[in-house]
């Protein structure tokens, strides 16, 4: 290879592999919180949490290496077109179309290496990271009992445990109820139990310590049973908890051979997923001929134009896709056609501009009328300003009072210049971002779209309401490049110079900066008291009508088991909130300090009394408790008991997902969910994120700021590199304390705004430390 090519390769390359890391980390956020769950939750070892690693990067490299080379070409060839490099091999005798055997080569490198993901790597990585997902998941089942939660997920029982230690080996307050033909008929607590698993036989064996067993029948009243042991096995079956050994492979996890084996009613599906996996693979080659020309071609703007450039054609060449896979599904044109065709479109297109690489500016006559129409633009944009600077210079004589702005005055045109690129850059940067997640997505669910024939307009409507989650989610990100891009870009053009040598501080422009991200901050904390709760009700809505999951239920009210207030259990067959009636009530009063049942009531029926608040049972008993016997037994007709205070409210719960409530509403149902004896430390976590993720965006801005003048000499492409970085560590950091907060290891407050308090010193260490 020559000089020149291995120049060239070289340029295209370190392009290449920064849009690799930028579209793979954006891609990677989500798999990135749930292996940090699954981390914390699950302990494995350090080569199973490498290994899950890993296995998240084939899926995300096919999507990511084909925009790779399109950027590298795009960034690469047009830093060459601006610096005048391509009109220096033309002076030299060196066509332009000479560039393109580099290109190539680069193209079939990503060729060959995304048909590798395709093909081998990515469905055998998924089907690696579900077998040890399941197999971490099944290894340490006991840590899926959660404290002071009513689980339902053993066959033929309930069951409650009042505390874990850390270990996930040693209960404390175990309350265990059979669901036969009577519920709560047969019920066993003890102080404490020790867990072995068996997974070898599929059940947890508890060695229980300090308990009783009650047994009655509801039809026999003055019978009851109670059986006190000191020490008792039980098992529990893990039916519902162990990994299934055969559950039957997606599309996504078959292999070529596997999938043109396929026929049947799944034969369309299964063709359109073999078709992908050839059709992306040759997308470098056609991302490359299309970005050839344009790339080569001189613009304005930069690399900054020619990521914008790169983002337009991936936006509709997946937006093809999309549509093409579509009309495949739907049985409207052949696998073949409905996938190939945005290649085909694009290839098209790369064959159509290539003979235009050797023209110059004004030699075709389409640039020439688009080149006067650009001209007359800019004439009329001039005679606007020239018109109100006129009428602004009118102003200030007829009103000589109102004196130009002293230098330490707020805003300055400087102000407003820092702000228009930085919401530039920006905008442009959150379109990228959120039009690629939506598309992984799609492609994520494409099977399901078509396993449970969903209609097209619905997967919109899912996508609509999502867009709003996603710009929560990624604004940050979004404020963090665009400050290092743009101060980035001013500190290469010598900008930040002119700005010291005028006696503007560093501090001053960074002013704007700094309020933008508080601007950002209150958007963001507004959109989530507001629009966004209802809108991700919405899009969770839809995405389980997309999977096939039963509708989304937001209210709860024959829940049998719920805890109450001062110790007491409430169990129930039937809860009419309309009517404020329960049938079949039972109430245990439990000894806080022995676990075990102090009293016990028993009603056929119950009403709430409004004008007493109380609660009137009917046809029933009472018995009292003492060291395992029976030391009182009363019938009753009707009775009230005073102690009952919970209100019918008390049992008619919403239950939401924290992304679906506002901050206010989330406090209030963390309280009542605590009250009734539920484990709240992942919602208590959620409810100081609320607050705290919205504050990283003015917090990423203070820490961008100085080091966007570091990396200034590489203008643009050197800030997204950084803002990857930083964007990496931060969700790294949040994931895992995030994690650890849900679990009980850390404080939900620490939990919740540890990231924002570590990166906040960071940010103001290297912010005062900057030489301004």
């Amino acid at each position: 290879m020559r000089i020149l090519d291995r120049y060239i390769v070289r340029e295209i390359f370190r392009h290449a592999l920064l849009g690799l890391i930028v579209f793979s980390f954006v891609f990677f956020i989500p798999q990135l919180v749930r292996l940090m769950e699954l981390f914390v939750r699950h302990a494995g070892s350090s080569g199973q949490i490498l290994t899950l690693l890993l296995c998240a990067f084939p899926g995300i490299l096919v999507f990511t290496l084909p925009m790779a080379v399109l950027v590298g070409v795009l960034l690469g060839l047009g830093r060459m077109s601006a610096d005048s490099e391509l009109i220096a091999l033309t002076a030299l005798g060196i066509g332009r179309r000479r560039v393109l055997l580099p290109v190539a080569v680069l193209a079939a490198g990503g060729t060959l290496l995304t048909l590798l993901m395709t093909l081998w790597a990515s469905p055998l990585a998924l089907r690696t990271f579900r077998s040890i997902e399941t197999g971490l998941i099944a290894s340490q089942v006991s840590f899926q009992v959660q404290p002071r939660v009513f689980d339902e997920r053993f066959p033929r029982l309930v069951f409650y445990v009042n505390d874990v230690s850390p270990s996930g080996t040693q209960w404390r307050g175990v309350f265990l109820a059979e669901a036969g033909g009577e519920s709560g008929s047969r019920l066993t607590l003890a102080e404490e139990a020790i867990v072995i698993a068996e997974l070898q036989r599929g059940k947890l064996e508890l060695h229980l310590r300090g308990g009783t067993t009650h047994e009655f029948a509801r039809k026999e009243p003055a019978r009851y049973s109670v059986t006190a042991f000191g020490d008792s096995d039980w098992p529990l079956e893990l039916t519902d908890l162990a990994p299934v050994s055969q559950r039957p492979l997606s599309n996504a996890e078959r292999s070529a051979g596997e999938l043109l084996a396929v026929t049947g009613p799944a034969w369309r599906e299964a063709r359109v997923e073999l078709h992908r996996r050839l059709a992306f693979p040759a997308a470098c080659l056609v991302f490359a001929l299309v970005a050839v020309p344009f790339g080569a071609r001189p613009r304005r703007g930069g690399r900054a134009a020619g990521f914008l450039l790169a983002v337009l054609l991936i936006a509709s060449y997946y937006l093809l896709l999309v549509l093409g896979a579509g009309f495949a599904r739907q049985g409207f044109v052949p696998p073949a056609v409905g996938i190939w065709a945005a290649n085909a479109l694009l290839a098209a297109l790369g064959l159509i501009l290539l003979p235009q690489m050797e023209q110059y500016r004004g030699d075709s006559p389409l640039v020439h009328r688009l080149e006067k129409l650009a001209a007359w633009f800019r004439l009329l944009r001039r005679r606007l300003r020239a018109r109100a600077a006129e009428r602004a210079a009118n102003g200030a004589r007829s009103g000589r009072e109102a004196a130009v702005p002293s230098g330490s005055s707020f805003p300055r045109l400087m102000d407003f210049y820092i702000l228009r690129r930085f919401f530039s850059f920006f905008l442009l940067l959150m379109g990228a971002f959120v039009f690629l997640f939506e598309t992984f997505t799609f492609f994520e669910l494409l099977d399901d779209i078509a396993r449970h024939r969903v209609p097209f307009l619905v997967v919109i409507n899912y996508f609509r309401f999502l867009t709003p989650y996603l710009l929560y989610q990624l604004a940050p990100l979004g404020a963090l490049i665009g400050v290092l891009v743009t101060l980035g870009v001013m500190s290469k053009n010598n900008e930040i110079v002119a700005c010291k040598a005028s006696g503007i501080s560093l501090y001053r422009l960074a002013l704007p900066l700094l309020l933008a991200g508080l601007a950002l901050a209150g958007t963001m904390v507004l959109l989530d008291d507001t629009y966004l709760p209802y809108a991700n009700q919405r899009q969770d809505a839809l995405r389980n009508l997309i999977k096939g999951k039963p509708a989304q239920t937001f209210f709860h009210p024959h829940r049998q088991w719920i805890f109450g207030e001062n110790s007491r259990i409430y169990n129930y067959d039937l809860f009419d909130p309309a009517r404020s009636f329960f049938g079949d009530l039972s109430v245990l009063e439990l000894d806080p300090a022995s676990f075990q049942i102090r009293r016990r009531v028993y009603a056929e029926r119950a009403h709430w009394e409004e004008t007493q608040k109380l609660w009137i049972l009917e046809s029933g008993w009472i018995r009292d408790f003492s060291g395992g016997t029976i030391t009182r037994f009363e019938r009753f007709t009707v009775t009230s008991l005073p102690e009952l205070t919970e209100p019918p409210s008390y049992f008619h719960r919403e239950v939401r997902p924290a992304f679906q409530m506002s901050w206010s509403a989330l406090r209030a149902y963390i309280d009542d969910l605590h009250q009734a004896g539920f484990d709240v430390s992942a919602l208590t976590v959620q409810w100081h994120k609320k607050l705290a993720y919205p504050l990283i965006a003015p917090i990423s801005i203070l820490l961008a700021i100085p080091f966007a003048f570091f990396v200034g000499t590489r203008g643009a492409v050197g800030g997204v590199a950084l803002g990857v970085l930083i964007g990496i560590l931060y969700w790294a950091v949040a994931a895992l304390l995030e994690a650890m907060g849900g679990v009980g290891q850390l404080p939900p407050f620490l939990a919740g705004w540890s990231p924002d308090l570590i990166f906040l010193f960071l940010g103001l260490y290297f912010f005062l430390k900057m030489p301004t």
